[in-house]
């Protein structure tokens, strides 16, 4: 037991000295789930604690073992910590003061092959190697975890493409972290990335030749490039069948990207999928054409929301026949239609379980004859509106159910001229008429003027009134019924 110590609940409220000097020239360089290691271990130099230990640690700090393990590692090359037992493992802090006063050789330069380093140095001869760029290329082993002899490879690599013969340690340190990415951990993994690389930017080179620009890939385009493909997932041949979309503007790297962002959006990556993708939507936007041209828009670019309506339309069930046909429907309105009216008479025939343009063809005609037939009865009964619905299921009724015929009910209704409600006296006509048997111009007539001669409240109407009333023969009235044609005019009042 030491002779003085801190009481060991004071630890959270103490406090622990960290040198500005940690905070400048090695903090806000280091990654920060290490920089969170190193200050969490200063604090147990000051507090130490018995059960604490790499996993405990781990476990504090909501990170993975392996992530101690490589922070403490890193702080070892840095020279402010030398490990000092193994099980368990232990580590001693420098006093960075010390270290600056006397200018003593990092603790941390020892762990690492001089051959190596002399390597390294042979490959980069050419250049002066800065600490600084030590420092980097170390941090490709403890941070990314890759090989001494993948390291002087990917340094040998990037000279040899180098045309100074000078190696941008910017550009391989973003290399050394593709690699490490990509699960490069040997030698073997090394050449497969290299023969990766090589051939992308061949197939960048043969994307921009294709954009109609010659000049050799920018880092800039080769990261753009390595998003469609790793970030992405798109095929080379995608990527090539994207171009065709450049066309419709300037064919650039950033016009592309936008093309791409799409696609994948959509979940197209390869080339098959592009193509008929891209195609799909030519058609609807040439069908959206079509449709707003029947409206007439024509040279008008369908937006967004006319795609969605038609889309909607199909969703519905309905095909493009029945679509155009409500295009046809709609235009006929005074103002010319618009995309909101062409839905509503979608939707009209699909509650009246219209599902084909015959079916639609046939439905209007059977709508215009009744209405002809119609017209020829409100005549007979003196009535002045126009036709609607429940006249035409009355109509239908009567000769239908009933059985009666056109020259039957065009009776009814002179002999309902005078009453109040035309249409239901016709229909008490009649109902008895179907009740008697009645089926002939002169029994309906001999009943009617029995009913007359008993006191009945049934209307008398002169024979030649009734004459010129009746005044279609039922050749005529059929051909008129055969001239009937499909007109969306012919609306409810």
């Amino acid at each position: 037991m030491a002779f003085c110590s801190f009481d060991s609940s004071a630890a959270l409220f103490d406090a622990t000295p960290v040198e500005n000097m940690f905070i400048s020239e090695y903090m806000l360089r280091a990654p920060g789930e290490f920089v969170k290691v190193y200050l969490y271990g200063l604090m147990l130099c000051y507090h130490h604690s018995e059960r604490m230990s790499l996993a405990s640690m781990a476990k504090d700090l909501d990170v993975t073992l392996e992530e101690i393990e490589r922070a403490f590692r890193y702080w070892e090359r840095e020279g402010l910590v030398r490990r000092t037992g193994d099980n368990p493992a232990a580590y001693t802090f420098y006093n960075l003061k010390q270290i600056t006063l006397t200018r003593a050789e990092k603790p941390g330069e020892q762990l690492y092959n001089r051959h190596f380093m002399d390597e390294v140095r042979r490959t980069l001869d050419a250049q002066t190697i800065s600490d600084n760029d030590v420092q980097t290329i170390l941090d490709w082993m403890d941070i990314y975890e890759l090989p001494e002899e993948v390291i002087v490879m990917l340094l040998r690599s990037e000279k040899e493409k180098s045309r100074t013969g000078r190696v941008s340690l910017k550009i391989a340190d973003r290399v050394a972290r593709e690699w490490a990415q990509s699960g490069v951990r040997s030698l073997e993994d090394a050449e497969r990335m290299l023969i990766l690389t090589s051939e992308r930017e061949r197939e960048l080179r043969r994307l921009l030749a294709r954009l109609g620009q010659k000049h050799a890939p920018s880092e800039d385009e080769k990261e753009l490039y390595r998003k469609w493909t790793d970030e992405w997932g798109f095929t080379a041949e995608a990527i090539q069948e994207a171009c065709r979309e450049t066309t419709k503007g300037t064919p650039t790297m950033a016009y592309l990207d936008g093309i791409l962002l799409r696609q994948h959006q959509l979940g197209r990556h390869e080339a098959a999928s592009i193509l008929g993708g891209i195609g799909a939507e030519k058609t609807e936007r040439d069908f959206a054409r079509e449709v707003l041209a029947g409206l007439g828009r024509t040279g008008v670019t369908p937006t967004a929301d006319d795609l969605a309506l038609i889309e909607g339309w199909r969703s519905a069930g309905n095909s493009d026949a029945m679509i155009m046909l409500a295009v046809t429907a709609a235009h006929r309105r005074k103002d010319g239609g618009t995309m909101e009216n062409v839905g509503g008479w979608l939707e009209k025939w699909t509650r009246q379980g219209l599902s084909t343009p015959e079916a639609v063809t046939a439905h209007s005609n059977r709508q215009k004859a009744l209405n002809v037939q119609l017209r020829e009865i409100y005549d007979a009964a003196g009535i002045d509106k126009n036709t609607n619905q429940p006249d035409r299921d009355l109509l239908c009724r009567w000769m239908g159910e009933m059985g009666m015929s056109m020259e039957l009910v065009l009776l009814s209704a002179q002999y309902a001229r005078t009453s109040g409600a035309p249409m239901m006296t016709m229909n008490r006509i009649l109902g008895d008429w179907q009740r008697a048997g009645i089926k002939t111009l002169e029994a309906a007539r001999a009943e009617h003027d029995s009913h007359v001669r008993a006191g009945g409240n049934k209307a008398a109407q002169p024979a030649a009134a009734q004459d010129t009333l009746l005044r279609y023969t039922p050749e005529q009235r059929k051909q008129t019924y055969s001239a009937a044609v499909l007109d969306f005019d012919e609306e409810d009042a």
